[in-house]
């Protein structure tokens, strides 16, 4: 268990968690972890956590004989799901930094300093590598891999209006406010959902070229196995996150343009009704304009009821956002608290 108080100051003690996702990770995960720096400039205390999406191979036993505490899903959840479990581990446990990485060995886990540099000294709240950023890093890799992780960052950062080069990287690090202000709601996977998601909410974030490897050294990618599947579920998180902070922009644009097309054709044929009192041949056009009228008055609908929705969530992650602030401060409730003591007296 990480080291926890009910008094004092390790409540707020400037620690670090390192969160690992693993799926069928055993020939790798054991060197990702031992390579971690124990000790970093900034920071009180380093704690390794290991989420084990449901692996059929010795992953979570080679993770502990390493050294990581190990969370293990029953069954393979998606790295969206386990990316959740070890942001739900770090807010429930008052940390104040946590970084991602693979278990695959891609990243250097020596980079982590250099990765948690924005966060620390330059007062970013969320920092991710970038494989493209600077081009003597860039890895090798097939045209059309670095041609779609291109389309990716451009689209990323189209809805995010931040600009970023590489946005499906998953060596990330996260400051105390993106720890309380991140939501993620994908099962698949995470990346572009939290870009999106932070820079909506305003956090400062920065890329951080970093070199990794283009190939994983054991075995191939899952989350990308199909390519067809990964941008389908990548565009639909994409989409669900980005008209969620902003749903009259996705939904009041193209209903104000419906309903202006629908308009116009109305009063074509309406005038020409008045001035020839006829409307053949233009029936087509006043039927089209009845219906574009209509669906946009529908998406009018939608992008009110999208709106009270983005309310309730925005009111949702604010309580979400000061409980976590409690709890890395040291003023959570008596229940939070004896459920510590209860913690501890167990490990």
């Amino acid at each position: 268990m990480p080291m926890r108080a009910v008094g004092g100051n390790l409540w707020t003690m400037r620690k670090l968690l390192v969160a690992i996702p693993a799926l069928n990770e055993a020939p790798t995960v054991g060197r990702v972890i031992s390579s971690i720096p124990r000790i970093m400039e900034g920071l009180d205390g380093i704690d390794v956590l290991v989420v084990d999406d449901g692996s059929a191979d010795a992953t979570a036993e080679t993770s502990r004989d390493s050294g990581a505490m190990v969370i293990r899903h029953g069954r393979n959840l998606g790295l969206g799901k386990a990316f959740r479990t070890a942001l739900d581990f770090a807010r429930s446990n008052g940390y104040h930094y946590m970084v991602t990485i693979d278990a695959d060995g891609q990243f250097d886990p020596k980079d982590i300093p250099l990765l948690l540099a924005p966060l620390i000294r330059s007062g970013a709240d969320f920092a991710t590598a970038s494989r493209f950023l600077d081009p003597e890093l860039e890895p090798k890799m097939p045209a059309l891999k670095r041609w779609g992780n291109r389309v990716v960052a451009r689209l990323v950062s189209m809805l995010s209006g931040v600009t970023v080069r590489d946005a499906t990287c998953g060596f990330r690090a996260y400051g105390p406010v993106a720890l309380e202000k991140l939501s993620s709601f994908s099962s698949f996977t995470y990346t572009q959902e939290v870009i999106i998601d932070l820079a909506s909410k305003g956090l400062r974030i920065e890329e951080v070229p970093l070199k990794v490897l283009a190939e994983r050294p054991v075995g191939d990618s899952r989350i990308a196995a199909s390519i067809s599947r990964y941008a389908v579920l990548s565009l639909a998180a994409m989409y669900s996150t980005a008209h969620d902070h902003k749903p009259w922009r996705f939904y009041g644009i193209p209903a104000l343009i419906l309903l202006l097309l629908g308009i116009a054709c109305e009063l074509f044929v309406g005038i020409r009704w008045l001035l020839l009192g006829m409307v053949t041949p233009f029936k087509g056009i006043a039927i089209s304009g009845l219906f574009l009228i209509v669906f946009g008055a529908l998406l009018v609908l939608i992008a009110s009821l999208a709106d009270t929705s983005s309310h309730n969530r925005h009111l949702i992650e604010q309580t979400i956002a000061e409980n976590v602030r409690l709890r890395r401060n040291g003023q959570g409730s008596d229940r939070d608290r004896k459920k510590t003591e209860d913690d501890e007296t167990e490990s």
